[in-house]
């Protein structure tokens, strides 16, 4: 069986502050086999390495992404503003992840977010980008983002990331565009499990610690981790 590879939330977001080069650095030093990131797009059709929609909570800044150029975004600092270690990073670019993860080998897991939605035309860009990468592959919530990413490129793999409650848990085999599931570590249970097995697709578990008991016995469908905590796996 094959070992599963680890791909770092983030980064190494257990340590290090989320989607900064701090935390995909730390991923390094924790010997993580890839990178888990999230994109959003500036309004000037910039892909940047960001979770939310907004820096309120990054930044503290009542701002949207998608309504700043990415000259703005490279004056602002985000991390947690009374702990030294974790604030002051730079906003990454996607290109600057991707040339990070070319550097050091890494694997690489590109979650497209909402911003990615409103501006579908940056989509053969991000896969341009991405095709430089040995292993690379990109996800999302959104069904017709991946859906596109299929059609743009059948070549690239891609995943969709499950909910419980909108997901068609009775046909999985519908998703004929995602190669891959990723799903929260809550659904790693019955009546769930056994459907996601039976699906035939690349599974990988996001909300691990690596104390979780099914780590060490994991279904043969499962091909990755998503962590916060990559050196709990090495």
């Amino acid at each position: 069986m094959s070992r599963r590879l680890v791909f770092a939330h983030r980064g190494a977001s257990g340590s290090r502050f989320e989607n900064t080069l701090s935390a995909f650095s730390a991923a390094v030093q924790q010997r993580a086999d890839g990178i888990e990131l999230d994109v959003q797009v500036t309004a000037d059709g910039i892909p940047v390495v960001v979770h939310d929609e907004d820096l309120v909570r990054v930044a503290g800044i009542r701002r949207k992404v998608s309504d700043m150029y990415a000259s703005e975004l490279q004056n602002i600092r985000v991390g947690k503003r009374f702990i030294r270690s974790l604030f002051g990073h730079p906003i990454p670019t996607l290109r600057e992840a991707i040339s990070f993860c070319a550097i050091n080998q890494l694997a690489l897991n590109i979650e497209l977010k909402a911003s990615v939605a409103e501006n579908c035309s940056i989509l053969e860009e991000i896969i341009d980008m991405s095709s430089l990468l040995d292993n690379v592959h990109i996800s999302s919530f959104d069904v017709t983002l991946i859906q596109q990413i299929k059609t743009l490129h059948p070549q690239m793999e891609t995943a969709l990331l499950l909910r419980k409650k909108t997901t068609d848990w009775d046909s999985l085999h519908r998703y004929t565009f995602a190669d891959g599931f990723h799903f929260h570590k809550r659904l790693y249970k019955e009546p769930y499990l056994s459907k996601l097995e039976a699906s035939g697709k690349r599974l990988r578990v996001y909300g691990v610690t690596g104390n979780e008991p099914f780590v060490h016995s994991p279904s043969a469908a499962v091909v990755g981790w998503i962590t916060d905590f990559p050196q709990r796996f090495s």
